[in-house]
C-alpha cells in the first residue's frame, strides 16, 4: 500500500535526521555555530517531517485502520529539541 510505504519512508527520514543530530552532538569537534545552525535546520526538518506523518496517520485512520499503540501516539507527540552547550555564540 502506498501510504503505509510513503509513512514509512517519513520514519525513516525522521530516524536520520535524528541520527544526524546526536553526531553532531557528541561530535570531538565540538558544536561550531556552523554544526549549530545545521542542527536547527534538522531540527526544523523533523518537525515538517512530523506534522507529514500525522497527517498521513491520520487520514490512514479515516479511511480505515483502527488499531494504534499508546507507544506510536506518544513517539508522534514527543518535542524534538536541541539544546545549545553553554559555550556557543548562541548563548551570548
Amino acid at each position: 500500500m502506498q501510504v503505509r510505504e510513503d509513512i514509512a519512508a517519513v520514519r525513516q527520514e525522521i530516524l536520520d535526521l535524528l541520527r544526524q543530530q546526536m553526531e553532531a552532538l557528541d561530535s570531538p569537534l565540538g558544536l561550531t555555530d556552523a554544526r549549530l545552525s545545521e542542527c536547527y535546520e534538522r531540527q526544523a526538518r523533523v518537525q515538517e517531517l512530523r506534522d507529514k506523518l500525522q497527517a498521513a496517520t491520520d487520514s490512514t485512520h479515516v479511511v480505515g485502520s483502527s488499531c494504534e499503540s499508546t507507544a506510536d501516539t506518544a513517539s508522534r507527540q514527543a518535542p524534538v529539541t536541541v539544546v545549545a552547550p553553554a559555550n556557543t555564540a548562541a548563548n551570548f
